[in-house]
């Protein structure tokens, strides 16, 4: 017979360890699209965003991810300073972009696809 004092089992594990974390693919664009922004060389290109994509895919700072059962890819849309190698940017910003994925949301990135739209000249600093 049980006795409707007694506390349930599930009252016995730590808060802490109930329940589900979920990171939208909004969250993780963010993130990635804040990473990005510290790189030197590359900026965001704002392009057109499909409002019929699916739910998984958000664009933003032109960054999109796809995240699903806890990885994510993401493709960045960027423009480049003239003058600098594209191709060493270009990993600077993925393993910058991966690794403020994972710690920020501990969501493992598969795949930082990079596409360049255009190169421009930066100003000189004054």
């Amino acid at each position: 017979m049980t006795n409707p004092h007694t506390p349930s089992t599930t009252s016995r594990v730590p808060a802490g360890s109930r329940g589900r974390t979920t990171v939208t693919p909004a969250v993780v664009a963010t993130v990635a699209g804040l990473a990005a922004a510290e790189v030197s060389g590359m900026r965001a290109h704002p392009t057109r965003t499909n409002r019929r994509r699916d739910r998984s895919a958000r664009s933003r700072r032109g960054v999109t991810a796809r995240v699903h059962h806890g990885h994510t890819s993401l493709r960045l849309d960027v423009v480049a300073d003239y003058g600098l190698p594209i191709a060493e940017v270009a990993a600077d910003l993925r393993r910058a972009v991966g690794a403020a994925v994972r710690a920020h949301t501990g969501i493992t990135v598969d795949a930082v696809d990079i596409a360049v739209h255009d190169v421009v000249e930066t100003s000189a600093a004054s």
